[in-house]
């Protein structure tokens, strides 16, 4: 039972107590060990390790000693809920050890391994207990779970274990997607965006992220330039760095992406046309179909990243580039996470069947396909009409949230925030020069106030750090003022 965790080293020149203390010292730190359960008794691990109950005792007394375990009466020896040490202090005893062959190995350097192309870039990140955790949640991307239809869901899910769907779990679907999911999306949510596609141009990701990964991946090689909008997502800025690539950040303005002639220096384009990310504004259909000249007309291809554009208030966003699309040169991607939920991990791409097939096959040697069930659940969900519904409801009460919280941002920062044109679920604020929103969220929190910081989307964040993304999908409408209130007074409290 304990061989992978203490092994005895009969001609190690350290001793057999010390051995046993060290690799029980070092499980414990680990946590190898349930914290709530007794270690093994003295007699049962010195016959397991065929080690005397002696030696196996001064092992348990000197980690007594030093902290690590306690004695509880007629219970057993159990580990202190205070020796859980730092990951430090767990290296440090795998390095304690006295035997001369042991302090002769050089460990493998991987800080000096990822220095210059360090993956720990800057990235959206939101606190996973963000929920409970903040009154006042201005976090952007989630659901509402107050809002969803858990009855509708949960019957889904049950129909999707049934004995005949069950089936499906056992076939391999690393070259196939649930029929049923793709002609769902096929009816109901890319006919909305103007998109006609056949099933062998629709890939099942795992989520919006995978998808935008096989589009870069695909399209561009090393040394080749993407272009990317500044400010823009900063996920694709990281993609784009891992693979190698030149990045050209191209400016916007109140109509999305400027058609200037530096996109002309790029292989490729990524763009967020609906819902700009962060800035929320959507470019006309004329600049649209402009865009699209040019690319076709330059070999180019273009990654659009339909971000938020099913959710609408009263107007119906433009059509999708890919809708306008005649040449095959625009690579859709799109997501349910910010519509139905981010857990469960439904992504999409719509291309050329030639590429879809790359994709496919690309797909398959990094996770296969997003899981069946899933599939399924979220293909009953959209085929019995869920869906739609649940999308008007969330639809509706953002468009209230969103006027709710304009107007607390034009009360106390008159004309710094712009109304979503179409929809969405954020806004994008512009707070005083000399405002570092980093700080400033820091601050907040302590009020149980939480929003993002917008300034590392751009390519020079020093000089943006004033900006700010405020979610309004999660917070209950009537907190939004007084949460806003909150920023306002921390913000500019000593003026």
């Amino acid at each position: 039972m304990y061989a992978n965790l203490i092994r005895i080293d009969r001609n190690s020149t350290e001793s057999l107590q010390t051995q046993i203390r060290r690799q029980l010292a070092i499980a414990i730190v680990n946590r190898q060990f349930p914290i709530h359960r007794p270690l093994p008794s003295i007699r049962k691990l010195s016959k397991d390790l065929e080690v005397s109950v002696t030696t196996v005792s001064l092992a348990y007394e000197s980690l007594k000693q030093d902290g690590f375990v306690e004695s509880r009466d007629r219970a057993g020896i159990y580990i202190r809920e205070d020796a859980l040490l730092s990951s430090q202090a767990s290296e440090n005893l795998y390095t304690s050890s006295s035997n001369s062959s042991d302090t002769d190995v050089i460990k493998m350097d991987f800080t000096s391994h990822f220095r210059g192309r360090s993956f720990n870039m800057p990235r959206v990140v939101k606190p996973s207990d963000s929920l409970v955790r903040f009154r006042f949640p201005f976090i952007c991307g989630l659901i509402d779970p107050n809002l969803f239809p858990i009855a509708s869901w949960r019957e889904c899910i049950r129909d999707s274990v049934n004995v005949v769907e069950m089936r499906n779990w056992a076939t391999d679907y690393s070259s196939i997607d649930d029929e049923l999911l793709v002609e769902q999306l096929m009816q109901r949510v890319l006919s909305k965006r103007g998109i006609i596609a056949h099933p062998e141009e629709i890939l099942i990701t795992l989520g919006g992220q995978q998808a935008l990964y096989l589009a870069v991946k695909l399209l561009l090689r090393t040394g080749e330039t993407i272009g990317i909008e500044d400010p823009g997502y900063p996920d694709i800025l990281n993609m784009a760095q891992m693979e190698n690539l030149n990045v050209r950040r191209l400016p916007i303005d109140k109509g999305g992406l400027i058609l200037s002639d530096e996109i002309n220096q790029c292989k490729c384009l990524y763009t967020t046309p609906s819902h700009q990310f962060p800035t929320t504004v959507t470019m006309p259909v004329e600049r649209r179909e402009e865009l699209l000249r040019i690319t076709a007309n330059n070999r180019q291809f273009i990654i659009e990243d339909d971000y938020e554009a099913e959710i609408a208030f009263d107007k119906t966003p433009p059509p999708a580039l890919k809708s306008l699309d005649r040449s095959g040169n625009v690579i859709y991607a799109g997501s349910l996470s910010k519509s139905l939920m981010p857990g469960l991990r439904i992504g999409y791409l719509v291309a050329d069947r030639e590429f879809i097939r790359e994709a496919k096959a690309l797909r398959h040697h990094i996770l296969r396909p997003p899981p069946v069930n899933n599939q399924r659940s979220v293909a009953l969900f959209l085929q019995r009409g869920y869906f739609d519904r649940f999308l008007a409801k969330i639809s509706q009460e953002y468009k209230i949230r969103c006027q709710t919280m304009h107007r607390s941002l034009e009360a106390h920062f008159p004309g710094a925030s712009v109304l979503p044109e179409f929809g969405g679920g954020s806004i994008w604020l512009k707070l005083p020069e000399d405002i570092d929103a980093g700080k400033l969220q820091q601050k907040v929190m302590e009020s149980s106030v939480y929003f993002e910081t917008g300034g590392f989307t751009f390519s020079n964040p020093s000089e943006n750090l004033n900006h700010i993304r405020l979610g309004y999908s999660v917070i209950d409408n009537a907190l939004i003022p007084e949460g806003i209130e909150l920023i306002a007074k921390a913000a500019l409290g000593g003026r």
